[in-house]
């Protein structure tokens, strides 16, 4: 959906027409609210959204639909959603029923001691988590220790997913954004400088050759 709204803004003023194929549904699991501000959004700047069916293959600038729907592309972007690497079903590390390395509250294996894991790549178990990067960013601190204290053979941190009620704001392309925290929905300019405040504060702590100058550019 991100995806989307970008492209519409790098093409701006041009005749080029994009579709989103959204499966089940655009932004399945996430608030009616949401879902129909999302598709307000994208229908207005003419971004046509198919749901219902699912793209099956792209073959000679077409794209084929599970439904027999054929959409003619110059240009397909695959977005298939984040899911964990089949490393670890090809393994013997025991995995979660999506196929992520399966751990425990110290990110830890709980068959391999030695073999810790965050991010998109686990599954927590007794767990749910959104595949999400508020708790990749939440892991890292204990990662950070645990892997520490394995070499020093001194106690683990326990890792606490916190509030389920995570701040979510999703960047349109056109300047816009969607947040989401808890039960308030709000669009608009302001969600959207508040996204980029955040994201450019905690990038700025990895930046290392030059890039904090390129980024106040």
């Amino acid at each position: 959906m991100e995806l989307s709204g970008a492209l519409w803004k790098l093409t701006e003023g041009s005749d080029i027409s994009i579709s989103l194929i959204a499966g089940a549904g655009l932004l399945e699991g996430h608030p009616k609210r949401v879902r129909s501000l999302a598709k307000a959004s994208l229908e207005d700047r003419g971004i046509r959204i198919v749901e219902g069916t699912r793209a099956r293959s792209v073959v000679q600038n077409t794209v084929s639909l599970e439904n027999g729907t054929v959409i003619p592309a110059d240009l397909a972007f695959i977005a298939s959603g984040v899911k964990p690497n089949p490393l670890f079903v090809n393994s013997p590390v025991p995995t979660g029923e999506d196929g992520g390395l399966l751990v425990n509250h110290h990110l830890q294996s709980p068959e391999y001691p030695e073999i810790f894991g965050g991010g998109d790549c686990i599954t927590l178990g007794g767990e749910k988590l959104a595949r999400v990067g508020v708790y990749a960013v939440r892991q890292n601190p204990v990662l950070y220790h645990n892997l520490l204290a394995a070499l020093e053979n001194s106690p683990l941190n326990r890792f606490d997913p916190g509030n389920p009620s995570f701040l979510l704001i999703l960047n349109m392309g056109d300047g816009t954004g969607i947040l989401k925290k808890g039960h308030l929905v709000a669009a608009g300019r302001l969600a959207f400088r508040i996204k980029d405040t955040i994201d450019r504060k905690f990038m700025r702590k990895f930046q290392v050759s030059g890039e904090l100058e390129e980024m106040e550019q």
